[in-house]
């Protein structure tokens, strides 16, 4: 059965799931993540939103290419396939007069803006184009945080979801230290938990995939070192008490 994993941008899965997808590499099963918001943003100026991110990141002039190679890099060290859809990241989409749907940090989480309803077909099309195989389980962000490309994510993931593919739903890390979130993104349905265990090791990849991102920790932790502490006490808080583990949602 092939593990597949749908990431709104070129890092949620990892620093969601890394340990997950760490533990089914381990295990001979095969794991690919499908990053949807990896494209390249259209010609024409950036929003200074969009450029102050540029200049943090310190990517140079290719910074979608840059993510995209380190998002490479985190999963061939986890042993899993990329594979990188061409839609831009939210923080480069504009409107039909040209003007940025989404110009500050404020206007990223929340609904998703209303000229945006045709996307969500566009990225169910695009993930049945891939012809997958039938014998597959469906990794969908939950949508914590309430990040608009995590929204459109799932949507997309549940307008196209195929026979046979069964969705397991993961709570997104960072958003999801905060259990307000988390409750907030559950919303009154009717869940199933799921806590996968990991070992040590599986969580040292993890800790090691995510270091490949070195354009975004700065907007993610204060260091490397902040990092792995964070991680790894997130980790024990899912485990309560027993080693580490990463904790999904089934519907029913």
């Amino acid at each position: 059965m092939l593990h597949l994993y749908l990431s709104p941008h070129l890092d949620d899965a990892v620093l969601s799931c890394g340990g997950t997808i760490a533990a089914q590499v381990a295990a001979g099963e095969p794991v690919c993540v499908v990053t949807l918001f990896a494209g390249d943003p259209s010609p024409g100026p950036l929003s200074p939103f969009a450029v102050e991110l540029h200049q943090r990141w310190g990517l140079d002039e290719a910074p979608g290419a840059g993510r995209r190679a380190e998002d490479a890099r985190a999963l061939n060290l986890l042993g899993a396939t990329a594979v990188h859809l061409p839609f831009p990241d939210a923080i480069y989409r504009v409107g039909p007069d040209g003007v940025p749907l989404y110009p500050s940090r404020e206007a990223i989480f929340g609904p998703p803006h209303p000229v945006e309803a045709r996307l969500v077909d566009e990225l169910a099309q695009a993930l049945a184009a891939l012809n997958l195989p039938s014998q597959i389980r469906i990794y969908v962000p939950l949508g914590v945080g309430q990040h608009g490309d995590h929204l459109l994510a799932r949507r997309a993931a549940e307008r196209w979801q195929p026979r046979g593919g069964a969705c397991w739903y993961y709570e997104e890390y960072p958003y999801a230290e905060s259990p307000d979130q988390v409750m907030a993104a559950l919303g009154q349905g009717a869940w199933r938990e799921q806590r996968v265990p990991l070992t040590p090791a599986h969580l040292e990849a993890k800790l090691a995939a995510i270091a490949c991102y070195i354009s975004q920790i700065s907007s993610l932790f204060a260091d490397l070192t902040e990092m792995r502490e964070r991680v790894r006490a997130h980790a024990a808080r899912l485990a309560q008490g027993q080693g580490y583990a990463e904790r999904f949602y089934r519907i029913g």
